[in-house]
């Protein structure tokens, strides 16, 4: 799963390798942030519009008369036009610009066992797929939030976590937000995501479990805690 994400740049260094046109950046007044969790308002990248934007949505999707709040949209979901992900991929199509993201492996058998956190990056600016039921003039809540797409564990952190969310290259983020791409082509790059090689990760402290933690060193490598397996 993605349940953590992390987006400390600023805008221009997530969107020069995406947008047309640069002119549209805007300056971010919330700054860097080091532990984003689902149910606030992270930093997306979309043309729902017909035009680049960029602006900050809930991440979190509870359809009307639904009572389940998803925060990620599994890729054998989308791709069988499973619901409520069907009503999406073709109108609703977003990337999330992040650094990295987080994930917790379990270090004993137990029930209910300790966690090591990890952080995961590659080597620059990541763009997961996301989808969205926000429209322009839409309410900013989570009946029109957004899901990250995630792969199973045959494309995923095996040995971290058994889910990833799915990372597009520049070129193919740049298709995968494009108005006109048909629902069957957008599917297909949901396959091509950054492969498991493209990926570094090391533990981080364990203050990272709570998401009021947002200081710089959230990402810093520290010793595995006691215990792994």
């Amino acid at each position: 799963m993605c349940g953590r994400i992390v987006q400390k740049s600023g805008p221009q260094d997530y969107v020069e390798r995406i947008f047309t046109n640069l002119g549209r950046i805007f300056d971010d007044p919330v700054g860097p942030r080091y532990n984003v969790a689902p149910g606030t308002r992270p930093l997306t990248i979309h043309c729902l519009d017909g035009a680049e934007q960029m602006m900050r949505l809930p991440w979190g999707y509870q359809p009307h008369n639904s009572k389940h709040f998803m925060v990620n949209a599994k890729l054998e979901t989308i791709q069988k036009n499973g619901w409520p992900w069907k009503m999406l991929i073709g109108r609703g199509r977003i990337l999330v610009p992040a650094d990295g993201w987080y994930e917790w492996k379990p270090l004993t058998d137990d029930p209910k066992p300790p966690k090591q956190p990890y952080y995961i990056h590659g080597d620059g600016p990541l763009f997961f797929a996301a989808l969205t039921a926000w429209r322009p003039g839409d309410e900013l809540d989570k009946a029109h939030g957004f899901a990250i797409a995630t792969n199973d564990s045959r494309g995923g952190m095996v040995d971290v976590h058994d889910r990833r969310p799915i990372a597009l290259p520049a070129d193919l983020a740049r298709q995968w937000i494009a108005p006109d791409l048909p629902v069957d082509e957008a599917k297909a790059l949901l396959a091509a995501g950054l492969p498991e090689t493209a990926f570094t990760w090391h533990p981080v402290r364990l203050e990272v479990g709570s998401s009021k933690y947002e200081l710089p060193d959230a990402i810093e490598p520290v010793p595995a805690i006691e215990g792994e397996n």
